[in-house]
């Protein structure tokens, strides 16, 4: 067989499977409409109340930010907007675990204990004597990371088929990260070295101990095998099924209580760390609020647990 006799082939197959779409997508959408049916019977409720709690989250965050004078502190600034990504990634959370997604959406998971972390920490230290330049030195990671990112899409825009940035841009971002390193010291160029003068030791562990939630942090190394291409994460993704180990490919029943309660901990936590340091000082409406926040999420957890009980019986791939 010649290449141009297999190159036909290879086209009429690829036609053939496009012809068979209707039926083969069909088929596809049933048995995930089956799955995600079966998926709700036993979760339904508690992802119902991981959705409200993340609604609510948002609602008191939107509370604080039309509270806010213009133009505002840069701590209360920094928190809405980490609060506002939070809320999102919570989204993310919840839309993943709707479709069956546990070990996927612990990838979000990781990035709300970061979140919290970083709150936690802009807000208890981002006003104290010596830290006022707290805020300042987190966003001047940006204009290194921002240059760094704009040079390695110089190096690829034409095999991308993409516009370089112009010259005057780049030079503008260049001065930029220069200022950076120049006013902070190389320790910038870190994505956490903002942090220089609080941790003794600059990494994410440090910062979530600071921030009194380093007891979670073996979920972050769960949650970064999950996110990275290492031999953990193949480890991770066998699933023991009553038929013996099973190379997982799609969605199951099975691990959303940790993602799930995790985002819910996580959110709430960087919900009260804006209430609490936010100027000027939250009225009591949003404190009564953070309170019912607070039940929801014990409810919610409550309600995990017991959907998780529930399940330990069933059939585990979708």
């Amino acid at each position: 067989m010649n290449e141009e006799q297999l190159q036909r082939i290879i086209d009429d197959h690829t036609a053939y499977t496009v012809r068979r779409a209707p039926r083969t997508l069909g088929r596809i959408m049933r048995r995930r409409q089956l799955f995600e049916r079966r998926l709700r019977r036993h979760w339904g409720r508690s992802l119902d109340l991981c959705l409200l709690t993340f609604n609510y989250a948002e609602a008191v965050g939107s509370g604080v930010n039309q509270s806010m004078p213009v133009p505002g502190d840069m701590v209360t600034s920094a928190l809405i907007q980490l609060h506002a990504r939070a809320c999102r990634a919570a989204d993310e959370v919840h839309c993943l675990l709707a479709a069956g997604h546990g070990q996927g959406a612990m990838k979000p998971v990781r990035l709300l204990y970061e979140l919290a972390a970083v709150a936690s920490v802009i807000g208890a230290h981002g006003r104290s004597p010596g830290h006022e330049d707290l805020v300042e030195r987190y966003y001047a990671y940006e204009d290194y990371a921002a240059f760094r990112a704009m040079q390695i899409h110089q190096r690829y825009a034409d095999e991308l088929g993409q516009e370089p940035f112009p010259a005057d841009e780049v030079e503008e971002a260049r001065l930029a990260s220069e200022a950076a390193v120049d006013t902070y010291g190389k320790v910038i160029k870190g994505q956490l070295g903002w942090t220089a003068g609080l941790l003794g030791d600059i990494n994410t562990e440090a910062l979530a101990k600071l921030a009194g939630l380093a007891h979670l942090h073996p979920y972050f190394e769960w949650a970064s095998a999950e996110t990275h291409a290492g031999a953990q994460g193949m480890r991770l993704n066998m699933v023991e099924t009553r038929r013996g180990p099973v190379l997982q490919t799609g969605p199951s029943v099975a691990g959303l209580v940790e993602p799930a309660d995790l985002a819910v901990q996580f959110l709430c936590h960087i919900t009260a760390a804006l209430v609490e340091h936010s100027l000027p000082e939250c009225d009591k409406e949003l404190w009564f609020h953070l309170a019912v926040l607070h039940k929801l999420q014990m409810r919610t957890h409550d309600a995990l647990e017991a959907a998780h009980h529930k399940t330990r019986d069933l059939p585990l791939i979708g």
